[in-house]
């Protein structure tokens, strides 16, 4: 039975196959190539630990892989479609969200290959770094020069907003095993790994040997943005999850859920690409000195 609930998971579906599996992974590997074309090895060897060979094989990996996803996608589109099961696609529109949940796990695997190249690529790169010279930045690294403090004051006041909300269209039931608990834990333990991985950014041992002190502070400003803008999407969404329990949304819960992956993965990936402009890196650090 073909509703509106039907196309509004249909339309949000196929934006979370293009922004996440073509969209994105198109802008990386333009990226890439942009870097290798104009800063080859021959004149920027502290770039390069390994072959140029490798690096391109993997990017035809990477690409092939979500060129291999988005065809998942489209299959389990077309299964929602047509494939009349009552536990999933029940007369009234009901759509699980088992299908936006498995497919973005599929989704994020790639991505999860190229964090891990990306700390291997670091890691060669520290190992072959020879210079006994480092620089470091006198001025003390305070909080709020890497992020606004109303973004910061927004993060604090939407995440006490969703615990508050949670509790009080609950009737402030606390138990173990209720929703408001589990979802204010989750929170919570996301909000603290965020913290955490914000402070190992802003002073944890630099990465990257050679980058320039500019650079990283563009590179943590841009990280730590986008880790205060996850934080507002989760609470959101976590308010949303709490009015579902009570006004019985669950019609909407595989559509809101793709939506939820879309904004988490253009904020995590989007919006670093674009504050890290390559144009304005200083990529005269991977020069061989003579």
């Amino acid at each position: 039975m073909l509703t509106w609930n039907n196309l509004l998971f249909y339309v949000a579906f196929l934006g979370q196959i293009f922004l996440i599996s073509y969209y994105i992974p198109g802008k990386i590997l333009k990226r890439l190539q942009y870097v290798h074309e104009h800063f080859p090895p021959e004149q920027y060897p502290k770039l390069y630990p390994q072959s140029i060979e490798k690096y391109v094989i993997g990017q035809r990996v990477f690409k092939i892989a979500n060129w291999v996803i988005v065809l998942i996608g489209f299959a389990i589109l077309l299964a929602v479609i047509f494939v009349v099961d009552h536990s999933t696609f029940a007369d009234d529109g009901y759509i699980s969200e088992f299908w936006p949940m498995v497919y973005g796990a599929i989704q994020f695997l790639p991505a999860i290959f190229l964090e891990l190249s990306a700390f291997g690529q670091l890691k060669l790169m520290r190992k072959a770094n020879t210079s006994t010279t480092r620089t470091a930045q006198l001025r003390p690294r305070r909080l709020f020069d890497f992020m606004s403090p109303q973004l910061f004051g927004l993060t604090i006041v939407m995440y006490l907003a969703a615990i508050v909300v949670d509790l009080y269209v609950h009737e402030f039931a606390v138990t173990w095993t209720h929703d408001t608990v589990q979802r204010g834990i989750v929170l919570s333990a996301t909000n603290l790994l965020l913290v955490a991985l914000g402070a190992w950014l802003m002073y944890g041992q630099r990465l990257n040997p050679h980058q320039s002190i500019e650079d990283r502070s563009t590179q943590v400003r841009a990280s730590l943005g986008s880790f205060l803008y996850i934080s507002i999407a989760m609470s959101v969404f976590f308010m949303v999850q709490a009015l579902d329990d009570v006004y019985d949304m669950d019609f909407l819960g595989a559509t809101l859920l793709s939506v939820y992956y879309k904004v988490i993965v253009a904020i995590s990936m989007v919006l670093p690409l674009r504050s890290q402009c390559l144009e304005n890196m200083n990529f005269d650090v991977y020069k061989e000195k003579v």
